[in-house]
């Protein structure tokens, strides 16, 4: 009886700790741009999930910021999501599209594996955007158009506490911005958390490789029935 008290005081620790993490980053957020996180999930045809994930900016300028989506099963393979945010520091406004191809499934020893593809349009600032323009006052901004594959593996590990889905990506894309066509490659790793059937919590880390904002990110799912 004392041992299993001890597991479920253990449980709920987990998880007021998870849901304590993006309570803070939810404090904090207002302003930056969007992980992978949302990519490394799968909802069946006709099934919705929405999302929210505050994200601090560790590059080319800190700064705060959120994305907001709403994500649907498209058939077997694949999900769609629609993106929308805002931010502060290097990246503002941005919204965008991202269809998910789960190639394999996580199931039984095998990790899921899948890529996405992603179309985001994003406002920056010059001063980081690495532009020679002169800046005489203020804060002037430019858009950037970006599309980006990210090829992603990822499995699910049960536990008293909860389920455990670490998840490893490698974004890789090309953006325009001031006329100039640059790759971009970073690599994301994070977990989800599995509080209830329905609601996932996340943490994330993006290192920008070239060309790429490196970022700590938390976020939240909830998954319609």
């Amino acid at each position: 009886m004392g041992k299993n008290n001890s597991r479920i005081r253990i449980s709920a620790l987990r998880r007021g700790a998870a849901w304590a993490v993006v309570g803070a980053w939810a404090v904090l957020a207002s302003r930056a741009e969007a992980g992978v996180f949302n990519t490394i999930q799968y909802l069946e045809p006709g099934r919705f999930s929405v999302g929210f994930e505050p994200e601090f900016v560790l590059s080319n300028g800190a700064g705060l910021g959120g994305t907001a989506w709403v994500s649907a099963g498209l058939n077997d393979l694949s999900n769609v999501s629609f993106l929308l945010g805002s931010g502060g520091g290097p990246r503002r406004f941005r919204t965008g599209v991202n269809v998910t191809a789960d190639f394999f499934p996580d199931v039984d020893a095998q990790p899921g594996i899948g890529v996405a593809l992603q179309a985001l349009y994003a406002t920056v600032s010059v001063q980081s955007a690495g532009t020679n323009m002169v800046v005489t006052g203020g804060d002037p901004t430019q858009g950037r158009f970006e599309v980006t594959a990210i090829p992603y593996i990822h499995k699910n590990f049960q536990s008293r506490g909860g389920d455990v889905e670490p998840f490893l990506a490698f974004p890789v894309g090309a953006s325009i911005r001031d006329s100039r066509l640059q790759s971009t490659t970073a690599i994301a790793v994070g977990s989800f958390f599995n509080l209830t059937p329905q609601v996932k919590v996340s943490m994330e880390l993006d290192v920008g490789l070239s060309n790429a904002e490196s970022t700590l990110s938390g976020g939240a799912v909830y998954r319609f029935r």
